[in-house]
């Protein structure tokens, strides 16, 4: 890395927005996660606002409301996921979910510039095929490919794949390991100079600069070589995420990027991945940490606040006492919606309460409601900040938590579309420049050159 910091920008895509009941807004697409143009008008804006790279997360399992849900029921459910485990905020977020690998081949062929983050799941997925997929994508794109790996394990999902016992924590982490090993192994096979290319002497190649990966682990057998030539990368960049010590660890020693939740105690957080690297060997400053965030930008703070609410409003979620009290880890008892939340509950004394101070600095106002709060929740806001305000006011959170080294860069996260990135590009990232913090053209090279990574 250089010596003087810069902020990385990436953009993560979410066709029906990050906070589910925006697709209700007017002008918001029903079924983004198929329209080609919206992929197409996303890449490009990202490209327009110089990001570093674009991000496909991946869905293996196709969940789904139950009845009463649909019916806009209030009556407990069984559903296959949500808050404390009632099912009762079920998002259409979680229905559908594009191949990463196909969709960044999409947009490989319409940008030139920014960098094409595909996600693999090391339980489901096999090395030798991701190693194929990610090395042709690097190869059609100039080498702006990278892979995030992933290691959750969901029944629903697994049975889609033949898998039906769950693999320990330990097991999956040691799979993942494999995972990587065997990437590396591909993805090192062949030498440079391999290719002669002498139409002379008709020699094509140098066989003995090949070498097969001949790995043998307890998860894979992959005898290799890669049947690809090397990509401008060759290894690609990879990005890990995870809370448990186990991912840590593992993200010290293999990953490039780390994908952060956004805490209270966030720049601790940023210390204990950079020494996590640091006890492999590694130089702390090459391990990045990226912080994904939700961005309500407004052309003032008053429009960015209003935009924040006009959605929280579309959510048709029921309010349940009991379901909001399970999300936030407090009993509600009998408590109405239209109670004041400082009134009755005790923030300090939550399970998140970040997340409820997230809401009040949304809303603008501490004298928000139990329903309001569930409207929030009932969007799925998990571990990630919403951040609200106008252009300035935005960039001054981004630098501060910046300087204060909090994270090296930020994962936008659109809570609405269409417009939403077109806010943060056109307000937030000229500001970031004019402050010095984020470049003002692309630098020439590959993903992992202007990353700043060896």
């Amino acid at each position: 890395m250089s010596d003087r910091r810069r902020l990385l920008l990436a953009h993560s895509f979410w066709p029906q927005g990050r906070h589910g009941s925006s697709w209700r807004l007017p002008g918001a697409g029903i079924l983004w996660e198929s329209n080609p143009a919206y992929y197409r008008d996303a890449v490009l804006t990202a490209e327009r606002g110089l990001f570093d790279y674009v991000f496909v997360g991946s869905l293996e399992a196709a969940r789904l409301p139950d009845v009463a849900t649909l019916a806009g029921s209030s009556t407990p459910r069984k559903g296959w996921r949500g808050a404390g485990g009632s099912g009762h905020y079920w998002s259409q977020n979680t229905l559908f979910k594009a191949d990463p690998f196909t969709t960044l081949a999409y947009l490989a062929g319409i940008s030139n510039e920014v960098g094409l983050i595909a996600t693999f799941n090391t339980v489901y997925h096999h090395p030798y095929s991701v190693a194929r997929q990610a090395t042709s994508l690097d190869l059609l794109s100039g080498g702006r490919a990278g892979l995030n790996a992933v290691t959750g394990w969901t029944p629903d999902a697994a049975r889609n794949f033949g898998l039906e016992d769950a693999p320990t924590d330990e097991a999956r982490w040691a799979q993942a390991e494999e995972f990587v090993q065997v990437l590396r192994a591909l993805w090192d096979g062949w030498e440079d100079g391999w290719l002669v290319g002498d139409k002379d002497s008709g020699i094509y190649m140098d066989p003995s600069r090949v070498h097969a990966a001949d790995f043998r682990g307890q998860y894979f057998d992959v005898a290799g070589p890669l049947n690809l030539p090397p990509s401008p990368q060759r290894r690609l960049p990879l990005v890990v995420a995870g809370t448990s010590e186990r991912s840590v660890q593992f993200g010290g020693e293999y990953a490039d990027i780390r994908f952060v939740a956004f805490n209270d105690d966030q720049a601790e957080s940023y210390r204990v991945q950079k020494d996590a690297a640091a006890a492999h060997g590694r130089d702390p400053e090459s391990y990045i940490q990226m912080a994904g965030v939700t961005f309500y930008v407004g052309e003032s703070s008053a429009a960015a606040h209003a935009k924040f609410r006009e959605v929280q409003e579309l959510s048709t979620v029921p309010f349940e006492a009991a379901s909001l009290g399970s999300y936030l880890g407090v009993d509600l008892g009998d408590a109405g919606p239209d109670e004041k939340v400082n009134d009755v509950i005790d923030v300090g004394a939550t399970a998140t309460p970040w997340l409820i101070r997230d809401a009040l600095a949304g809303y603008g106002s501490d004298d928000i409601t139990l329903a309001e709060l569930d409207r929030f929740v009932s969007n799925a806001p998990g571990n990630q900040p919403s951040v609200v305000g106008s252009g300035h006011e935005v960039a001054d959170w981004i630098e501060e938590s910046f300087v204060e080294r909090k994270f090296d860069g930020v994962v936008v996260f659109s809570p609405y579309q269409p417009d939403s990135l077109d806010a943060f590009v056109d307000l937030v990232v000229p500001e970031l420049q004019r402050r010095g913090l984020f470049r003002t053209s692309y630098e020439a090279g590959t993903l992992r050159g202007r990353l700043g990574l060896s």
